[in-house]
């Protein structure tokens, strides 16, 4: 029997948010003016678009910033703080599934470029936003568009075949969980349920 686990991860897999935590690990000062620079824009544009606030935030900060720069601090967050921010209970439901021998894949709308390195520990794979870069310089856009609704599907079916599943498991915390749980047999939303396999 082949099992498809699938896990959100800010809220579902840990205790936080690790986008904005990853921005102020990162940037420190730099971070609250960004914040500060994305909401004048939003309430400028009378938006509360989150994928358009989290585009003008990004650019802010990294904007002409080497990747290779955002690849350490990315690295430098994944050792020091991604384990401290883990939630037992999922945790312990997330390494179940890999000791079962299931495909597992960690599908996220923040960046994956601070989870893979912790992932990897497990042979989990990371399908997740990504930043835009233009000869190893980063854009500050975008690549593409943010992993959350609808599009968590869409990148969850360029990687995997669905049908080639037995059983398939959803794991999310939020409306932007709600596609990729309609595409599970056990949907388990903000933990209502532990299931059992």
């Amino acid at each position: 029997m082949r099992s498809l686990a699938l896990f959100d991860f800010d809220g579902t897999l840990t205790t936080r948010d690790t986008f904005l935590d990853f921005h102020r690990f990162f940037w420190g000062r730099r971070y609250f003016l960004a914040i500060a620079g994305a909401a004048g824009k939003g309430i400028m544009y009378l938006t509360l678009n989150r994928d358009f606030l989290k585009e003008t935030f990004l650019t802010l900060l990294w904007k002409d910033v080497p990747r290779e720069e955002y690849l350490a601090g990315a690295l430098r967050y994944a050792a020091n703080r991604v384990e401290g921010l883990l939630a037992p209970l999922p945790l312990s439901v997330f390494i179940r599934h890999v000791e079962r021998g299931h495909d597992v894949y960690v599908v996220t709308a923040s960046m994956k470029e601070w989870i893979e390195p912790w992932a990897s520990k497990y042979g989990v794979s990371v399908v997740g936003t990504e930043l835009e870069v233009t000869n190893g310089i980063l854009t500050g856009r975008l690549k593409g568009a943010n992993c959350r609704g609808a599009e968590k599907t869409k990148r969850i079916g360029e990687v995997v075949d669905l049908k080639s599943y037995d059983k398939i498991y959803a794991y999310g915390n939020s409306s932007g969980d709600r596609e990729m749980l309609l595409l599970a047999d056990e949907k388990v939303y903000n933990w209502d349920h532990v299931p059992v396999f």
